[in-house]
Formats: structure tokens, C-alpha cells, sequence
């Protein structure tokens, strides 16, 4: 008689304890290592096809045959009901995961079969909402068709919003009836929700009326944010945040200025600037320029189509464009830099991280401090290669050591690449000095570099609300 052994049981018990293990880290430390499942499921496969060699090994080596009365077969009962109950779990805990990706697809959704109004012609104005803020509020969720939307803070103690409607390409009387029939609408409680209500018009009623809002809320108190409109730009200007702060837009501008909270968010087709924020950062266009400065988290910029400049992140760096060229001034910890075309230029008076910068067609031009603890891997395929450091150059490929090489940097292109030392002043000896006052540590040597001007400012019509 036949004797069944199933295979897969531990690995059915392998992902539940993974499932449970990610969801607890995630509660203690508020992190989201759970979507990580989506990234490494495959390895499921591969678990049990390893538990099914080593049953195979073990019978094999104990009985001496491969086969002994015993037969191997697949607990799919198991890894199904093990699977069924992973993806329950992840389903009911990242809610807001898939509720971002909808929002994004709906956006693209939206800009793709409507007809958008400027700010031109018919304007009305909509007046004003109050909206009572609670203890209990925890979110503010904005969802917008088509305008722009501004976010600022002050002393008051509801959140307060105004609106301006513009209806373009309609004779008076009927942007007259638009205009009645358009209104701001909101739901208070724990999460305040907030939406304008348009008419549309035109020959096929898809053309939307552009609703501009204007939200101010208390200064003391803080919200996790959601922002979206398929047609307009996104402004935030001294807004703080509980946690997370999450910009959507299907055409238009995204700006960021003095924020407490995660950055998260995207528009398909706009600039992105992101300026004194207290967090992490991970934002994305498809068509635009970015520019971020005094972030002082992780920093994420990805674009198809744009030039990035980065300027002073205390965090780890990660910038992406298809086509465009970087500017990355003073990075201080890890920096991965890509670019399929255009030009890579990196300024740092320290080196606090790993380096990892490539290009495929575009000249790569490092400023690197003298006295900085890193080696240097790098190779251009039809390039030239310089060094003011006293690296070894051989063909096309170019290796050194500066200080205790305590860091990586490596950089690959196919164009021109340019490493210069940058001359940092450096404190003397106690005993040379003295012991009794230290150097000025602001001053430079004559032939030190000057740091390259980068522009990082911010220029909307928000700006004079800043804090």
C-alpha cells in the first residue's frame, strides 16, 4: 500500500509566520514592509519546490530508494487555504494602498475622456464653507475634476474653503446656470471630505467647469492628507501632516513648501517642487522637470521626460529620469542616480553613503571633497576619463582610494567622465594648534571649488503664504 506524503505544508506555515511577522513590524515601527509581498511572492514557488527536494533527499538517502511504499504529492489544499488567508490579511491591512493605485487609474481614466475649462472668460465667485474640525479628525481627503487646489495654514479654528468657478467657451447666460447649479460640497467627522460640484456642458457634456479652491486650516492641527484632481495644479504651503501626505494629479503642477509629513504622489504631465520638508519623499512624473532641496528623509524622484536638481537631503537619494539631465548638490548619505540620456553632475563637501550614478549617453562630472573616505569604481565605454585625484586610469575603466575608503562609489556612462577634488580645509592637530582655539571651520583654502549655484526656488502664487 501506498503510503501519500504531502508537500507543502511548511511552506504553507512559512507564509502565514512571514504574513504575521511583517504585519506586527508594521504596527510597531509604522512602516509598510507588507507590500513587499507583492514584490516577492514568486519565492512561494520556490520554497516549495525546495521542501519538496529535500522530502525527496531525506527518503532517498534514509530507504535507500526513491520510492519505498511512499508517494509525493502537492498539498494544494494547504498552500491554497495558506494563500487564501495571506491575501485576506494584506487586502483588509493595506486598504489604502489599492485605494491610491484606483485613484491613479481613475485619474488617467478622467483626463482622457474629458474636456477641461481654463481660467478664462465666465468667473464667479463661490463663496465660502465652513467645515468643523473635531478631536476625532484624522484626514482630509480633497477630490477635484478640474482646478487648481492650495492648501495653507493659519490661525482658525475649522477648516475654511473658497472657491472661484470659470466656465470658458459658453455664452454668458448659460455659464449664468452652470454657475447656479455648481457648488462646494463636504462630510465632516473623522475624515473630512471634500469635493466640488459641477455641471458639465458643452456638445457631448463632457466639457467640466474649472473649480479653483483655496483651503485654509487650523495651524494646530495636523492631518494625514489626500489630494487629487485630474486637471490642475497642487499647492501645499506650511501644511503639517500626521503621517502621510499623498498628491494626485492627472495635468498639472505639484509644490511642496515647508511640510511636516511622507510625500507620496505623482502627475502625469507637470513640473515638481518640493522645498523644507520634515520626511520622506517619493514622487513621480512622466513629463516634467523636479526640483527638491532641505528634505530631510529618504528622497525618491522619478521622471520620463525632465531634468531633476536635488539640493541638501540628509536622506538616502534615489533620482530616475529617461531623459533629462541631474544636478545633485551635497548628498550626504546613499545616492542612486540613473539616467538613459542626458548629463549627471554630483557637488558634495561629504560623502556619508554608497554611490551608485549611471548614464548611458551623457557626460558624468563628480565633485568630490579631498578629504572624503570613499573608493572609486568607474568606467566610460567611448569616453573620456579625468581625475584630479591620483586614481588609476586604465582603458576605459578608472580605480582609487581616497582616505579609508570606508564608501562605494561606482559610475558607469559611455561619455565623458570627470572626477574633481574639491579642497576642504581641514582642523590641525590639538598639539599643533595649541589646544586653545580651533580653526575657523567656515573659512576656504584659495584653491577650494566654489559650490555651484543651483536653483531650487520656488515660484507660485502661494509662495507669500509660506510659513
Amino acid at each position: 500500500m501506498h503510503r501519500k506524503i504531502r508537500v507543502g505544508r511548511y511552506t504553507s506555515s512559512l507564509l502565514l509566520m512571514a504574513v504575521g511577522i511583517l504585519l506586527i513590524v508594521d504596527v510597531l515601527q509604522n512602516t509598510e514592509y507588507m507590500l513587499q509581498l507583492l514584490v516577492w511572492w514568486p519565492v512561494i514557488f520556490v520554497l516549495w519546490g525546495l521542501e519538496y527536494l529535500i522530502f525527496f533527499g531525506v527518503y532517498y538517502r534514509k530507504e535507500g530508494k526513491p520510492d519505498n511504499g511512499r508517494r509525493f504529492r502537492p498539498d494544494l489544499k494547504g498552500i491554497l487555504s495558506a494563500l487564501v488567508v495571506a491575501a485576506s490579511v494584506f487586502i483588509v491591512t493595506q486598504q489604502n494602498h489599492y485605494m491610491y493605485l484606483w485613484n491613479r487609474v481613475s485619474l488617467n481614466l478622467t483626463s482622457a475622456s474629458m474636456d477641461f475649462s481654463q481660467a478664462k472668460e465666465n468667473r464667479y465667485d463661490m463663496g465660502g464653507m465652513l467645515i468643523p474640525v473635531t478631536m476625532q479628525t484624522s484626514d482630509l481627503v480633497v477630490d477635484s475634476v478640474n482646478g487648481d487646489i492650495t492648501l495653507i495654514r493659519r490661525p482658525v479654528s475649522n477648516i475654511e474653503v473658497r472657491g472661484t468657478l470659470w466656465v470658458d467657451q459658453a455664452p454668458a447666460a448659460e455659464a449664468d446656470k452652470i454657475a447656479q447649479a455648481s457648488s462646494l460640497t463636504s462630510t465632516d467627522g473623522k475624515t473630512i471630505q471634500i469635493r466640488p460640484e459641477v455641471q458639465s456642458y458643452g456638445a457631448s457634456s463632457k466639457r467640466q467647469p474649472r473649480m479653483n479652491m483655496l483651503i485654509t486650516v487650523p495651524e494646530d492641527r495636523r492631518f494625514n492628507m489626500q489630494i487629487r484632481t485630474s486637471n490642475g495644479n497642487i499647492t501645499l504651503n506650511g501644511v503639517d501632516a500626521i503621517d502621510s501626505i499623498r498628491l494626485e494629479s492627472g495635468n498639472g503642477n505639484l509644490t511642496v513648501n515647508d511640510a511636516i509629513g511622507n510625500v507620496k504622489g505623482g502627475t502625469l504631465n507637470g513640473q515638481i517642487r518640493l522645498h523644507r520638508i520634515s520626511g520622506d519623499v517619493d514622487v513621480r512624473t512622466n513629463r516634467g522637470d523636479m526640483q527638491a532641496g532641505d528634505i530631510e528623509g529618504t528622497l525618491s524622484l522619478h521622471t520620463m521626460i525632465g531634468d531633476i536638481q536635488v539640493a541638501r537631503s540628509e536622506g538616502d537619494i534615489t533620482v530616475d529620469t529617461q531623459n533629462g539631465d541631474m544636478n545633485v548638490l551635497n548628498s550626504t548619505a546613499k545616492l542612486n542616480a540613473n539616467s538613459l540620456n542626458g548629463a549627471i553632475k554630483v557637488h558634495s563637501e561629504r560623502v556619508g553613503g554608497d554611490w551608485k550614478i549611471y548614464s548611458a549617453v551623457g557626460d558624468i562630472v563628480l565633485d568630490l571633497p579631498s578629504n572624503g573616505d570613499f573608493q572609486l569604481e568607474g568606467s566610460s565605454s567611448y569616453g573620456n576619463l579625468q581625475s584630479d585625484f591620483p586614481f588609476k586610469i586604465d582603458s576605459k575603466s578608472i580605480s582609487g582610494q581616497n582616505g579609508d575608503g570606508k564608501y562605494v562609489i561606482n559610475v558607469e556612462g559611455n561619455s565623458n567622465l570627470t572626477i574633481k577634488k574639491l579642497l576642504m580645509p581641514s582642523l590641525p592637530d590639538l598639539d599643533d594648534s595649541g589646544g586653545s582655539t580651533a580653526p575657523d571651520a567656515t573659512g576656504s583654502s584659495p584653491g577650494e571649488s566654489e559650490v555651484p549655484a543651483t536653483d531650487t526656488s520656488v515660484r507660485t502664487s502661494g509662495d507669500n503664504t509660506a510659513r
